[in-house]
């Protein structure tokens, strides 16, 4: 099944070349062209060689495009990695299944979904990304690409919004948690345990009901804090999960990288099966409703309502 997580960008539209006060386009009327009509076009025709980057060694499968409502579009993707020629192993019994050549690869699907909303300057880019990484980025790129040909006197621009900027600022910190990849032991009696994961669960005194305001900001820049946080110091590879309360809801975050967006939504855990199609349009949506009042817009959820079929 495999953890998910979600990633949001920020899509906006001006007149190109334009120095002073530049022209700012609805992404619902590009110059009488809709971004979601664009985009849909360009990806449902989408060549083979385009979904093939051989210096990356990675390949997207186009599984399937869903136009969900008048203002929002489903992609489901596959995507892997190949160039690496081995078995496949079945992890229950260490047999091979297969013998994977140099020109195949292991593959995952995740989705994206892009929301246009019919009045507004903003458009919305919600990447699904799994175990196997994500397909949206690669596919923001190319489109990018495309969009500079097709309409060339329109100058796309998109900002990548990390979760901090949408609940850090506001929402309570409630629990730290590092998740510590596990390694098999040897009990006395000659019993070999394999384990998974270890969790480690760090939360605040009960008298107090979040952490200091300044511990999320010193997680953002420092993710080995939580090593202190949780008085473990591991060995081995380990995530950092934060879990957020805002106006009476929780949601649970894995803490990225510096550069890389610094909160990743949490879609569906790793023993969770993903979000059915609805499942991942309401998250999205509840996603950008509350990016879209903090730049002064607005995003109706009636917007999100599936088409008739």
């Amino acid at each position: 099944m495999g953890r998910r997580t979600l990633t949001v960008s920020e899509l906006t539209f001006q007149k190109k070349h334009a120095r002073k006060d530049p022209k700012v386009f609805a992404p619902s009327d590009l110059d009488g062209a809709n971004l979601l009509d664009l985009f849909l076009t360009w990806i449902q025709a989408l060549p083979p060689d385009d979904r093939r980057d051989d210096s990356r060694q990675n390949w997207i499968e186009i599984i399937g495009t869903q136009r969900y409502s008048p203002h929002i579009a489903v992609i489901s993707l596959g995507i892997g990695t190949y160039g690496e020629p081995g078995p496949v192993k079945d992890v229950e019994t260490g047999d091979t299944v297969v013998e994977l050549t140099d020109t195949q690869a292991p593959t995952g699907q995740n989705r994206i979904v892009l929301m246009v909303p019919p009045v507004g300057e903003s458009a919305y880019f919600l990447a699904e990304e799994s175990t196997r990484g994500s397909s949206g980025n690669k596919i923001l790129f190319l489109f990018k690409r495309h969009f500079v040909a097709a309409l060339p006197s329109i100058l796309m621009k998109t900002e990548t919004v990390t979760e901090g900027e949408a609940w850090s600022s506001e929402a309570g910190l409630k629990e730290v948690e590092m998740r510590v990849k596990g390694r098999s032991v040897d009990i006395a009696d000659g019993l070999q345990i394999d384990v998974g994961t270890a969790s480690y669960v760090a939360r605040p005194k009960r008298s107090a009901k979040f952490f200091q305001r300044t511990l999320l900001d010193k997680l953002v820049s420092d993710k080995s804090l939580a090593t202190r946080v949780v008085s473990v110091n591991p060995e081995e590879e380990y995530e950092v999960y934060v879990t957020l309360e805002h106006d009476g809801r929780q949601k649970k975050f894995v803490v990225g990288e510096t550069g890389a967006p610094t909160f990743r939504e949490i879609l569906n855990d790793g023993s969770q099966p993903p979000l059915s199609t609805d499942g991942l349009v309401n998250a999205c949506t509840s996603r950008v409703v509350s990016l879209a009042s903090r730049i002064g817009q607005a995003w109706d959820p009636a917007w999100s309502q599936p088409s008739e079929q």
